[in-house]
């Protein structure tokens, strides 16, 4: 068979086979087409008036203080509306951005519609290396912009969708506490009736003032801290097997096109055409199922590993100086490349991919991928001690930077945080 013919015939089996598994894997959804989901209706409906970014959504009150902790003071760039409890890193990266935004005389204005929590309307929850950790999506479409609150100019704007937004937040969980089968550490200590009046009071901090009588009430539960808030666009399931059955096609169509350009007989080469296609697809598959193996394997030989921990870890280190036109910066994926462990210490190579987005001013902002290789290391063990270190009578804690008087194990009254020893935090070598 000539090398056109072999094309042209590739081309029609790929297209017919091609055909065949769409209407299997993907479910085109009509609804999008609707006129109330349609840009110009949602547009309409994000600008419904609202007092807090998620009123009148069916968010759960949880849900909806965490993410509105950061919405709010975003919206209306004033730090005095950030919460209490955050971690170092993350406040420090909030400050800044506020900083800058009140320096382009600008707010960063972020309206929803159509908000889905997931999953379920509640929070996903684990706990790894001595901490309790919860995280929340809302889907939604969103409009971002960048807005002068003066002039209800608007110097730029983004509208998402499909848009994803993404909190976390993690609490120290009491060595003490740790001992039991306990999965969710402090779940009890959300209500706790008012040793005063005997009215049932919601905790929602350290010390809070009962509304009934004014009595002030003294808890040891440990409140959440903010650790990432993100805004995305993901990419939908249909789209994904569409280029998931694009890149197949095109691996059918060079194996099939080569098997009947080379081979005689139609029967035989559509044969080898196809089992080419189905070794190469195997291939891939062994490769990335071999990858994630390696990964998880390395993951193991890490005594207590948070991937969270150590993101907010990288994030702090690479930056401790901020550039000077810096809004928003993140780590996303963390991929392992070696890790090597002595008898103190732990050592870990890891190649670092992440974005960051810069206001220059009287510019657009814009957003540029970054790749880093990294060589950090931490105690083996961290919650060995060595010593006892000194007692401070009163100290600033490294993770909430609360003021406070150390409890009897040495430990931040407000969140938690061990300071008997500071080598659980990943540092750059």
């Amino acid at each position: 068979m000539s090398l056109s013919d072999a094309i042209f015939f590739a081309a029609l089996v790929t297209i017919v086979c091609a055909i065949g598994i769409a209407e299997k894997i993907i479910d085109v959804d009509m609804d999008q087409f609707l006129p109330e989901n349609l840009k110009k209706a949602k547009i309409k409906r994000i600008f419904v008036e609202r007092n807090t970014p998620l009123q009148g959504t069916n968010v759960q009150k949880e849900i909806k203080k965490a993410f509105e902790s950061v919405l709010l003071p975003l919206g209306k760039a004033d730090k005095n509306l950030l919460q209490k409890r955050m971690d170092m890193t993350f406040r420090r990266k909030m400050d800044h951005q506020i900083n800058l935004l009140r320096k382009r005389k600008l707010c960063r204005d972020i309206r929803l519609t159509d908000v889905m929590p997931l999953p379920k309307n509640n929070f996903k929850r684990w706990n790894d290396d001595g901490r309790e950790w919860r995280e929340s999506i809302l889907q939604c479409s969103s409009l971002e912009r960048l807005v002068s609150p003066k002039s209800g100019k608007v110097v730029h704007q983004i509208y998402r969708k499909g848009s994803y937004l993404r909190i976390l937040q993690s609490r120290h969980i009491r060595h003490s506490d740790r001992q039991g089968k306990n999965q969710e550490f402090y779940s009890d200590k959300l209500m706790i009736t008012c040793p005063s009046c005997g009215a049932e009071v919601e905790l929602s901090g350290q010390q809070i003032i009962c509304p009934y009588c004014g009595g002030v009430i003294q808890s040891e539960f440990y409140d959440w801290q903010t650790e990432v808030f993100e805004i995305y666009k993901e990419m939908g399931a249909n789209m994904r097997y569409t280029l998931l059955l694009f890149a197949g096609s095109i691996i059918m169509f060079i194996c099939l096109t080569f098997s009947l350009w080379l081979i005689n007989d139609i029967d035989i080469s559509l044969t080898i055409g196809v089992v080419l296609t189905l070794l190469v697809f195997i291939g891939i598959l062994s490769f990335i199922s071999r990858d994630r193996a390696k990964q998880e394997k390395m993951r193991e030989g890490i005594v207590r590993y948070s991937e969270n921990y150590l993101r907010s870890c990288i994030s702090e280190v690479l930056y401790k100086e901020k550039k000077e036109d810096l809004l928003d910066y993140g780590v996303d994926a963390i991929v392992l490349k070696k890790v090597v462990n002595t008898e103190q210490t732990t050592e870990i190579t890891v190649q670092v991919f992440g974005k960051e987005t810069y206001l220059p001013e009287k510019k657009k902002p814009y957003t540029k991928k970054v790749k880093k290789t990294m060589v950090l290391q931490r105690a083996r063990y961290p919650e060995r001690r060595k010593t006892d270190g000194a007692f401070f009578i009163e100290k600033d804690c490294p993770s909430c930077g609360a003021n406070f008087i150390p409890d009897e194990n040495n430990c931040c009254s407000f969140c938690g945080y061990s300071l008997q020893i500071d080598n659980a935090k990943w540092r750059i070598k």
